[in-house]
């Protein structure tokens, strides 16, 4: 569905299906990502509604409006949310997404009956070899992320020899080089990389700045102890393999909390939609369960 607002349109994903008797989870994609990942989280069906994702600014099916702070995103879920008329909600956000729910979560409390972060830091830094490659070289960027943050790869079936031949149109194969949309590399581990095709394609979006503007957010984004500490019924997921996020410093956040449930979720990294979904589903699950 489309909803046009003061500031430009945007796209909210699974909304024509909510179904009033069934809980809501609402989900905020981490950096560059959009709506397309909340297909890959699932909770139990006969309690959740499939769940809702409202895409960001430049992301996915909603129009640029020139924001490029953790505020004015989360400023325009909130306004989309009261647009649309629904409370009682499950809140979800994977790693900057988790930022933007925190920023909810503090200003709009009594539209959540829960919060869940996961493989969320605050406060997020963001390295200069991550922050330059964004803005410079996309695929470098999304190397770096899924060299870290990817414990577990899904198998590929019968793999072919030959990297051309294994059905990529986001990666072609010329002169020996690997052509992608954001410029050419060599390639040592054909499989992997293909393994790795439907986690890469969701970075990218219609503008190449996405992923720099939101990595510059997460890096700029503060709030104050106090507002913190008034966000309710909060739960931080960390895939124990996550080599983006430091154990240090998800300790220091739930001090910060104060009240935070922290879940750890075996055998995954930095994105378990995509490593093992059913690990996340169920964690998931867990979590929103205890506030129904």
């Amino acid at each position: 569905m489309f909803l046009k607002t003061n500031s430009g349109t945007a796209y909210i994903h699974n909304f024509d299906s909510l179904d009033s008797e069934k809980e809501i989870v609402l989900f905020i994609p981490g950096a560059g990502m959009d709506h397309r990942v909340a297909d890959l989280i699932s909770p139990n069906p006969k309690i959740f509604n499939k769940v809702l994702s409202i895409d960001l600014p430049g992301h996915g099916g909603s129009t640029p409006t020139g924001a490029k702070s953790i505020q004015e995103y989360a400023s325009f879920i909130s306004n989309c949310i009261k647009e649309i008329d629904i409370s009682g909600i499950h809140l979800c956000g994977h790693s900057m997404g988790g930022l933007v729910a925190m920023e909810l979560a503090a200003s709009d409390s009594k539209l959540f009956k829960s919060v869940a972060l996961f493989n969320c830091q605050y406060p997020l830094f963001v390295g200069s070899a991550l922050l330059d490659g964004s803005s410079r070289n996309l695929d470098g960027a999304a190397d770096f992320l899924t060299k870290y943050g990817i414990h577990k790869l899904p198998k590929i079936e019968k793999p072919k020899k030959t990297f051309g031949s294994m059905g990529s149109s986001f990666y072609k194969k010329t002169d020996g080089k690997v052509m992608s949309p954001y410029g050419s590399k060599e390639i040592s581990d054909p499989n992997r990389e293909v393994a790795l095709f439907d986690l890469k394609k969701l970075f990218n979006q219609v503008s190449k700045d996405i992923l720099s503007i939101d990595m510059n957010a997460c890096m700029n984004y503060r709030m104050d102890d106090s507002d913190i500490k008034s966000i309710e019924n909060i739960n931080i997921l960390i895939g124990e393999m996550d080599k983006l996020v430091s154990e240090k410093k998800i300790d220091e956040m739930i001090n910060l909390f104060g009240s935070a449930q922290l879940k750890k979720m075996e055998g995954v990294a930095h994105f378990p939609f995509f490593e093992d979904p059913k690990v996340l589903n169920n964690t998931l699950e867990e979590v929103f369960s205890t506030y129904i």
